[in-house]
């Protein structure tokens, strides 16, 4: 059995937790404005049931007046909000570029694998009906969130208008939609928590392993998918009248944010998965649509699925 050190077996890993730290450290220590004492009161309370915002008593009439009509500590939060909104519609597209960039780098570095082929009717089923069904429709959601999103992103340039606020609906229907699909995608891909598959029924149903750059991508995609789905579902439900506006608003400037800084890191992760899958290697979206992959393609590229394939008796 082929020994590894504690490098190989946790780089992946490592240079994620290295990159985000970075990001974060250069982020929240030189660019964001957040009152981050406050928010971390506020989270605490949150989780007890109290959304109101408001961790002291206020002190005056007038503090009590101000907290009812534009929430409480608006300079907390508020601003940073704001910060964050205006920023995001004039740097995202440069983040995403420069992004795309590193892939056109390692595609013309590296090339594409194109795996040799020799027995093309010697083909293994990978996945079902059902796993391309739920996979496809995670596609088109994501693209179509992705694309009426980028108007939400960009509404000082949209400046409103029926277009603009049909764009929005469809955004809020479709993430409402994908709530369902984020969740059975999320389970069919957690298919190498190996606490699920010693004891539980998760064991018949989600066989199989991930490399460790996979399971970071399925990491982010379960983890920032799961606060996209709350804090999108929460801001299109949660609708303040003049008697709850004082309770409620605090929240929602609190779900926004997370819903901010959630898609960002979401499509970082994407992309990476896309071009690793899909880009850097010739002949995985065909077996996507069909669900079968030559086994000498699988013997390639992906030698722990044909090995759990086998283990599982399902070729």
């Amino acid at each position: 059995m082929e020994s590894k050190t504690f490098w190989e077996c946790n780089k992946a890993y490592i240079l994620t937790a290295l990159g985000l730290g970075t990001v974060g450290f250069v982020f929240v220590g030189f660019m964001m404005i957040m009152d981050w004492g406050y928010l971390i009161q506020y989270t605490m309370h949150m989780m007890i049931g109290d959304t109101s915002g408001v961790l002291t008593a206020p002190a005056s009439d007038l503090e009590q007046m101000v907290n009812a009509a534009f929430g409480p500590a608006y300079n907390s939060v508020t601003p940073e909000i704001i910060r964050a909104s205006n920023e995001r519609q004039e740097y995202i597209w440069y983040v995403f570029f420069a992004e795309i960039m590193i892939f056109v780098f390692l595609y013309v570095k590296n090339g594409r694998l194109t795996p040799t082929i020799t027995r093309p009717d010697d083909m293994v089923q990978v996945l079902t009906p059902f796993q391309r069904t739920v996979i496809w429709l995670n596609i088109g959601m994501i693209l179509m969130l992705v694309l009426t999103g980028f108007n939400i992103t960009w509404s000082l340039r949209s400046e409103g208008g029926d277009l603009p606020r049909l764009l929005r609906e469809f955004h809020e229907l479709t993430g409402l939609a994908w709530i369902g699909v984020w969740l059975v995608f999320t389970v069919i891909a957690a298919k190498d928590l190996k606490g699920w598959r010693k004891n539980t029924l998760f064991r018949h149903i989600l066989p199989g392993s991930f490399k460790p750059s996979k399971r970071v991508i399925w990491f982010f995609y379960a983890a920032m998918g799961a606060g996209l789905c709350f804090s999108g579902a929460m801001i299109i439900t949660l609708h303040p009248s003049s008697l709850t506006h004082a309770d409620v608003i605090q929240f929602r400037r609190v779900l926004l944010y997370l819903h901010f800084g959630a898609s960002v890191l979401i499509m970082f992760f994407i992309l990476d998965f896309v071009y690793a899958s899909a880009i850097s290697v010739k002949g995985y979206l065909k077996g996507l649509w069909t669900g079968s992959y030559p086994r000498e393609y699988l013997e390639q590229v992906a030698p722990d699925v044909l090995e759990d394939l086998k283990k599982a008796g399902r070729q």
